[in-house]
């Protein structure tokens, strides 16, 4: 078992060992590598100003992704490749990228210029199509106070067709790539006391190599903080909110990745990134894709999970109705074995979770639509990307004609957890869908929440929108159908 993480920068190797473990990548680049040109702006995740491309093995090669280094811990980078803007040139020659924004004038004040130079060269690693819309979607992680974004857009534009160097041949070093591989076989611990006066505490981080030495070491210390993407984590450690004494890094965990469809049953990872998921193959998913789509951006897909949507039990968070009315299962893994639970079934309260302290949550699987559901998805926030959900909904039905059969509802940002609504379900059965049916729903829809007033919605406003969410699901379906829309409103 090793004692220190390894990682490589800019193909340089480093061990890194003790307290050092415990100090987020843009630190470690910044004040210890001396590596400038990585920013930290919001320390959130938000701005992009800290793309960096993180290289992992993969089918004998490394694959790089573009994320935000200030929420990355190094416990979270045991075996990876982290390439900085400095790391771009070849040669004393500007990255392709570089190139652009200088011929563009992309580039003002230069403080958020490293950090869209390196989203565009994670685009152009990804393969990403460089029409303008893909560009926009694959910059909205990235923010400018100065330059305005037609100029950056412009260079992105500039880069389609030109030859580019990727990472993986311009670091091509079989001896880096051998050992990052081996990173993976081995697990990981790491002990040390962090004292100051009189006040001392123990510090603990594990990296198992496989779920059975994650399940024993959760078993062992029962207040571990289990991360993969860290996304919502290591915001909060860098505000100073929570500090973990124990963790528990999921980075080697092979086992716990990918998405697979079988038997029209969908499977996930618990270590399946939002990225992941995005492209899952089945057409049935295009509903959820168009969530996906605007909830984060591209270096935040590429290392949050959607079990972390799970496991950090917010009632607002973007998957979760989705996920009620697809009736998901959750399968929690401890010391005695393997067990799954709707996820209807696994909220008890407010971050009250049906997980005992010695489990993990490993695997998430759901049954596909059948092609004759209708399947819709709405999120209300302040601003249509990248935002913090008001209020969700999720809203699932067979239609026999205009006729209902099985409706499923599910409401968040109106309760302690996300809420199925079985009162206006079993209201809405056989019923034809009409406007009087619709609107006689969305009152007793009304009585089945409990919302709050709080910074983003008032409670009479998530009350409106429950009853507001099914009237715009009637009218898009009957539109879908092809029904005739009502000449008048109903009072």
């Amino acid at each position: 078992m090793r004692d220190y993480l390894l990682l490589y920068v800019n193909s340089t190797r480093y061990e890194i060992r003790g307290a050092r473990a415990y100090q987020s990548l843009t630190d470690l680049l910044r004040y210890d590598l001396a590596l400038t040109g990585t920013k930290v702006v919001c320390a959130e995740g938000d701005c992009g100003s800290c793309t960096v491309l993180i290289g992992r093995p993969e089918n004998g090669a490394i694959r790089y992704q573009g994320i935000d280094g200030c929420i990355q811990y190094l416990w979270q980078l045991d075996g990876r490749h982290v390439v900085t803007v400095e790391g771009l040139k070849e040669n004393g020659r500007l990255h392709p990228a570089q190139e652009a924004m200088v011929e563009s004038f992309g580039s003002q004040c230069g403080y958020c210029t490293p950090g869209f130079v390196m989203a565009l060269a994670a685009m152009l690693e990804e393969g990403t199509p460089l029409t303008r819309q893909g560009i926009k979607d694959g910059l909205t992680g990235n923010l400018c106070r100065c330059t305005g974004y037609e100029q950056i857009i412009d260079a992105a534009l500039s880069l389609k067709g030109k030859s580019v160097t990727r990472s993986a041949e311009r670091y091509h070093n079989p001896q880096m790539l051998a050992e990052l591989e081996a990173c993976a076989q081995d697990s990981v611990e790491i002990a040390y006391r962090e004292s100051w006066g009189r006040e001392f505490r123990n510090i603990r981080i594990s990296i198992p190599a496989t779920v059975a030495d994650a399940v024993a070491f959760k078993a062992k210390h029962e207040k571990t903080v289990v991360v993969s993407g860290g996304t919502d984590l290591s915001v909060q450690m860098n505000k100073g909110k929570v500090e973990p004494d124990t963790l528990l890094s999921l980075v080697h965990l092979r086992e716990l990745e990918g998405v697979s469809e079988n038997d029209d049953w969908l499977t996930i990872g618990a270590k399946a990134t939002w990225t992941d998921v995005e492209h899952a193959g089945s057409e049935s998913l295009l509903e959820f894709r168009k969530i996906i789509q605007v909830f984060a951006s591209p270096q935040i897909k590429n290392a949050g999970t959607l079990a972390g949507n799970i496991g950090n039990g917010s009632p607002i968070a973007d998957s979760m109705p989705f996920l009620y009315v697809m009736e998901a299962e959750v399968e929690l893994t401890g010391p005695s074995g393997s067990r799954w639970v709707n996820l209807n079934r696994f909220y008890h309260g407010y971050k009250q979770l049906e997980l005992r302290p010695d489990e993990l949550i490993t695997t998430l699987r759901f049954q596909l639509p059948e092609t004759n559901e209708t399947l819709k998805l709405y999120k209300v926030s302040k601003r249509k990307d990248l935002d913090i959900s008001n209020f969700t909904a999720g809203i699932r039905m067979t239609l026999d004609g205009e006729r209902i059969t099985q409706p499923r509802l599910a409401y968040g940002g109106v309760g302690p957890v996300v809420l199925r609504l079985p009162k206006t379900e079993r209201f809405l059965s056989g019923k034809l869908l009409t406007r009087d049916t619709i609107q006689k729903a969305g009152k007793l829809a009304r009585r089945e929440i409990t919302p709050i007033s709080d910074v983003r919605a008032s409670e009479d406003y998530r009350l409106q929108l429950a009853e507001n969410i099914l009237l715009k699901f009637y009218h898009e379906v009957r539109q879908e159908q092809g029904w005739p829309q009502p000449n008048t409103l109903s009072a």
